[in-house]
């Protein structure tokens, strides 16, 4: 029983450190992207501005999906831990980090497609 706890609160500890480690690399999604410089001729101008609208539009929706990651990893690992034993909570949590994982891993590689077209188009 206490080997069991241990592991607990080891995991735990290793699971929160992993949220701030991986935390730290998406927090580049609420940086300001600089906008499309308006030199060039007026359809050229309009077609920049609704490219950059679709562009914040996408990482607004990819940094909410962020946040609900991390209200899921938070809300996992305290069923987890507060399960006291019992399989059906332990098992809840268990899958809900899987899904905040997943969710978490969307959000990065959402950012991270946004940038690579924007780094080709611009």
């Amino acid at each position: 029983m206490e080997l069991k706890k241990q592991l607990k609160v080891k995991t735990f500890i290793l699971s929160t450190m992993l949220i701030f480690v991986l935390a730290n690399v998406v927090f580049a999604q609420f940086v300001e992207s600089p906008k499309v410089s308006e030199v060039a001729t007026m359809p050229s101008i309009e077609s920049g501005l609704q490219m950059n609208t679709i562009f914040d539009v996408l990482i607004i929706i990819s940094a909410l999906m962020f946040v609900i990651s991390m209200f899921g990893f938070v809300i996992g690992f305290l069923k987890m831990v507060t399960s006291g034993g019992d399989e059906k909570t332990a098992e809840a949590g268990s899958n809900m980090l899987v899904l905040a994982g997943w969710i978490f891993g969307a959000s990065a590689l959402s950012y991270l497609v946004v940038n690579v077209v924007k780094y080709f188009i611009y």
